[in-house]
């Protein structure tokens, strides 16, 4: 099961409900997301980030039929993701595994939402004066999971994210 903390913006986008957060602590942290509805070229963009490794995704120009079936669009993505990072197959196969329910909890980490705010900043800086067109999504998602976040302790979310899962 993937635990998506939305903030109240995009708690008023999306139909699912909304259920506590203290509910999840059992859920491992790996399996456990904050998200965050941004506008970048006047259309709205949905970014994710893993809460044990600061793994992170932005979806670009985001419809409402998308809103609609927002687990399903986020599920293709992610996997699309790790397969642009190089990701495992056999992990892919378990974090989609995992993927196949997933739940909108309220936030629950000020910090996770300061590396939000910081990931929001470097697409802001990447696409300005950029046509929504020529925004190339995947090299924007592909630098910003090299981006060092202080919580991560020097090492980048992709490396974060393989180290998990070699470790285990």
């Amino acid at each position: 099961m993937f635990v998506i903390g939305a903030t109240k913006k995009l708690q008023d986008q999306i139909k699912a409900p909304i259920q506590e957060a203290e509910e999840y602590d059992h859920v491992p942290e790996i399996y456990q997301w904050h998200a965050n509805l941004i506008t970048i070229n006047r259309r709205k963009c949905l970014v994710l980030i893993n809460n044990q490794t600061g793994l992170n995704l932005t979806l670009f120009g985001l419809r409402k039929q998308q809103f609609d079936f927002l687990d399903t669009v986020i599920k293709g993505s992610l996997k699309q993701l790790y397969q642009l990072l190089g990701v495992k197959q056999e992990v892919i196969d378990e974090m989609m595994k995992e993927a196949e329910e997933i739940v909108y909890t309220k936030t629950k980490s000020r910090q996770l939402l300061g590396m939000l705010n910081e990931i929001k900043f470097t697409i802001e800086v990447k696409t300005d004066g950029v046509n929504y067109e020529d925004i190339d999504a995947a090299s924007l998602n592909e630098f910003n999971n090299t981006i060092i976040f202080n919580p991560l302790k020097h090492s980048y979310p992709k490396d974060t994210f393989i180290k998990y899962f070699e470790k285990r």
